[in-house]
Parts: C-alpha cells; sequence; structure tokens
C-alpha cells in the first residue's frame, strides 16, 4: 500500500509495513552508491536529495529515533518525548525540509566511563564516595532535531559507503570490530611488520569543522547548522566551534567523513585499519615507519586532531599491541587474538557490582540476569582464542555465586543445605546453579563455542546490489541486509 493511501486511514501509523519502508530507502540508498561508484556526482547528489525529501525516509526516521532506539525516553532541551502513536503521527507533520531546518542547541549530560573500582562504588552506598572517577560528555539533541539527523545520515552513509577506504571500520553497515581484527590478523600473519599502535586524542571534541564541510557536496548548510548549534551545559550556552556531538546520529559518518584519505597518505606499502579514535598502521620496515609517522601527524593536525602521545608506540607482533578489548601477539610461532587481560578484569568488576546489588532477588530473575551479561561478553570474544579467559570468568563467577548463596542465608546454612537448594547436575557438570523445578540453569562463558571468523569484509558493502556480493553477505549470516541507522 502507497503512503498516501495509508494517510487517510485512522491510526495510520500502526498500519505501515516498516520492512518494506526499510526496503524502499535503502533501494534508494543502493542507486546513490551506484552512482558515486561510477563517479556520476551529480547523479548522485540529486538523488541524495530526493531520499532525504521522501515521506519513506522522514517516516522510518521516525520510527528508528522514537521506537527503536534505547534513547526514545530521554528528551532534549525541548523536554518533548514523541512515545504514542498519536505523537509521532503529529510528529510526521513537522517540516523536514534539510534547506531551512533549524537545529537547537544540545543538552549536554556526563555519564561515567568504564568502571574502575567496583569496591569503591560499592563502599560508595554505605557512605559517601569521594573518589575522582573519569566522565565523558554525551549530547542529548531533541528528538526532533535526531529526526533530521538520521535523515541526512541515509543519504551520506550510501554516498560515503563508495569511498571510504576499507580499513574505516567504525559505524559503518555491516562492519564490526570482527572485522577489524581479520584485517589486521590478515595483515600480520603473512609476515613481520612494524605496527603504529595509536589513539587520537578527544577525536569527537576536536574535530574540525572545515575537515568535514569542505569535503561534502550537498548538505553543506545544513550540516554547518547542526554542527554550530552549541551546546547548553550547565543552564549556560556554548558556541561549538570544533568538534561534534557524541550522541547525534549523523555524528559517526561525519566523523569517518573527516577521516577519509588516510590510506592514500600511507601509500600502497602499509595499511591502516580506524575504529573511532583507537588507530592501528602496520607496514613492513621500520625506516617506512619513520617517514609515516610525520604524514600521518599532518593529517591529523589538517583535521584539529592529535595522537595521545601516552598511547602512541611503535611496536611489533612479538611485543604484542591491544586493540577494540583483543589482545594480538605473537610471543612464538603461532599468532594469537585473545581478550584482553585489563578486559577481562572490567568484566568481572562489573559482574561483581550486579551480583553484590542483587543479594535478595529471587533465583530465577537473578539467573534471567546474569545469563545475557555473560552470554553476550562471551559471543563478542568467540572467535578469539578465548579458552583461559573463560576458563577464569566461569571460576570467578562460581566462587561469587555461592558467596551469594551465603549472603541470602547469613551464613545460617551448611555447604550441603546450600548444594541441595540452589545447585544440581547438567550434562556432565555436577556444580550448575540452576531452578530446581524447571532446570533454568546458568550459562558458562566456556559453553559458547569457540569459531573461526572466514568472512574477509574488504571493500564490500551491504549496499552492493551486485549478486555475488549479495550471495556473500548472506553466507555471512544476513537474512536482509540493513543499513547502520543508529
Amino acid at each position: 500500500m502507497k503512503i498516501e493511501q495509508i494517510y487517510r486511514q485512522n491510526d495510520w501509523w500502526d498500519k505501515i509495513n516498516w520492512s518494506q519502508l526499510e526496503r524502499d530507502v535503502r533501494r534508494l540508498q543502493g542507486r546513490i552508491y551506484r552512482a558515486t561508484k561510477k563517479g556520476d556526482k551529480k547523479g548522485a547528489n540529486n538523488l541524495m536529495k530526493l531520499l532525504v525529501r521522501s515521506e519513506s525516509a522522514k517516516l522510518l526516521a521516525i520510527y528508528t529515533i522514537t521506537q527503536k532506539n534505547k534513547g526514545r525516553n530521554t528528551p532534549g532541551i525541548d523536554g518533548k518525548v514523541y512515545l504514542t502513536t498519536e505523537d509521532r503521527m503529529e510528529l510526521s507533520k513537522e517540516d523536514f525540509e534539510y534547506r531551512t531546518y533549524k537545529f537547537q542547541p544540545v543538552l549536554r549530560r556526563y555519564i561515567p566511563k568504564a568502571l574502575e573500582n567496583w569496591r569503591a562504588v560499592i563502599q560508595g552506598r554505605k557512605k559517601k564516595f569521594n573518589g575522582k572517577m573519569e566522565m565523558r560528555p554525551l549530547g542529548l539533541m531533541t528528538v526532533k532535531d535526531r529526526v533530521m539527523a538520521i535523515i541526512i545520515s541515509f543519504a551520506l552513509i550510501a554516498k560515503w559507503e563508495a569511498l571510504m577506504d576499507p580499513g574505516v571500520m567504525g559505524f559503518r553497515p555491516g562492519r564490526s570490530t570482527q572485522d577489524a581484527i581479520q584485517m589486521i590478523y590478515s595483515e600480520l600473519i603473512g609476515g613481520d611488520k612494524v605496527i603504529l599502535d595509536a589513539d587520537i586524542n578527544k577525536f569527537f571534541d576536536n574535530i574540525r569543522h572545515g575537515a568535514i564541510l569542505d569535503r561534502l557536496d550537498v548538505f553543506h548548510g545544513v550540516i554547518t547548522r547542526c554542527l554550530r548549534a552549541g551546546i547548553i551545559d550547565n543552564g549556560k550556552k556554548h558556541r561549538m566551534t570544533k568538534g561534534i556531538v557524541q550522541g547525534s546520529p549523523v555524528s559517526p559518518v561525519l566523523a569517518n567523513i573527516a577521516l577519509h584519505g588516510l590510506q592514500q597518505v600511507l601509500g600502497t606499502d602499509s595499511s591502516a585499519v580506524v575504529y573511532a579514535d583507537d588507530l592501528i598502521i602496520m607496514t613492513r620496515t621500520r625506516n617506512a615507519m619513520r617517514r609515516i609517522i610525520p604524514e600521518v601527524a599532518r593529517f591529523m593536525r589538517e583535521r584539529g586532531l592529535n595522537l595521545k602521545r601516552e598511547k602512541t608506540r611503535i611496536t611489533g607482533k612479538r611485543q604484542g599491541f591491544n586493540f577494540l578489548g583483543f589482545t594480538i601477539e605473537q610471543p612464538r610461532q603461532k599468532l594469537y587474538v585473545k581478550p584482553q587481560r585489563e578486559r577481562v578484569k572490567r568484566f568481572l568488576d562489573h559482574l561483581r557490582l550486579v551480583i553484590w546489588s542483587n543479594k535478595q532477588m529471587e533465583q530465577r530473575k537473578f539467573i534471567a540476569l546474569l545469563n545475557p551479561i555473560i552470554r553476550g561478553w562471551a559471543m563478542y570474544y568467540r572467535y578469539s582464542d578465548a579458552s583461559q579467559a573463560f576458563s577464569r570468568v566461569d571460576d570467578v563467577v562460581q566462587k561469587l555465586i555461592w558467596r551469594w548463596c551465603e549472603r541470602r542465608h547469613n551464613g545460617r546454612k551448611g555447604k550441603r543445605w546450600i548444594y541441595d537448594r540452589y545447585y544440581g547436575k547438567a550434562k556432565d557438570r555436577k556444580w550448575t546453579f540452576k531452578v530446581k523445578k524447571t532446570g533454568y540453569a546458568l550459562v558458562k562463558a566456556s559453553d559458547v563455542k569457540r569459531l573461526k571468523y572466514k568472512f574477509k569484509i574488504g571493500d564490500m558493502s551491504p549496499l552492493n546490489s551486485d549478486p555475488r556480493v549479495k550471495e556473500l553477505w548472506k553466507r555471512r549470516g544476513y537474512e536482509e541486509i540493513r543499513c547502520a541507522m543508529l
């Protein structure tokens, strides 16, 4: 059913076929991708304008922001959220003309970075915690501004997917951290390499606006207004002369646009893998690396960026390095990719805090709380050499669960009673934390089967309509190729 026909019905929002709408938007994105690949700049720009003006893109953006995203309950400075069908239908009547649209200032909030000291946080519940915790700034746009931003991102993603270097992995449709690790592994397995392991200092805060705007052929005005809308921090408005908002749907693709061209600077003898502010550069010799480093520094300066000195070093396979939560090293003959030790410790600290905070929870609900956490973490590392890390996690969790059982009864029950009450046999294991009546059991990290990651993404894109490429994506496990709609 066409959108015009849907509008004539009562409660038309609930009658929209969202899968069909996604396919319509994706089809137009595919045309933009093909036109860009062919070098038809004018045709690609016209198609991008057609997409951002389409009803399909507008409705899909509203649906994504107000129904699918986790932040749908979080308002911006106007205090508005659109959580009912009537609200969403009213929002669809608003003006989203990109040539005249004006963004409101972004409301800044601060969220704590990764937990460093779980004991201090636990103690802080009993008495005031005076420890310093590093905070990360997050920008909260109004819901309407988020809708406009994601409409623009639909078109920008489609064009820049055809232009991006293969090594730019962050925030792109169809790409994941596993693809980044696979690319590094493929480079290192073939021979010895000199590696630059670096972090970009305050990546999102310092990007020069011109580094983005100078590369845009279309939407220059609306992106300028988005970047310079300003920030409300502690009740005061601040101008934005640099940086992009963390939390904006269009920020990921803008960040990738700013970093476009790094591979051209490196040349054919070197390769780079970039994931947001994490950077790995691999080349053959130290002399080549000495030539590359000044070029990379100049590339970053042109974009208002620089590398963190304390987190930038030249290394090799023998010494190893960390990237995206993995440690990659070759101490002897085998090249290992395994969970980073600090990330394992951080995960266990998180589990300690979760278990401590739910001392009186019913066993079934407690298992239901922990299972997704343990399984999700293990699934992330299942393509790596994670056997030792999984065993360590299982051992620590077993001890934490036993202490949880003892605390529930204030130490008044014996070990045999606790075992009979909370544990039982499952498969070949005698000590399984499970509900006696139903058999619902706590998962173990080691239950997640380790797999070999075989998919090599290269410069392929899910927006490519070539039948051979589409077949490769299906083999990877995509029943439908979905674009990154954040």
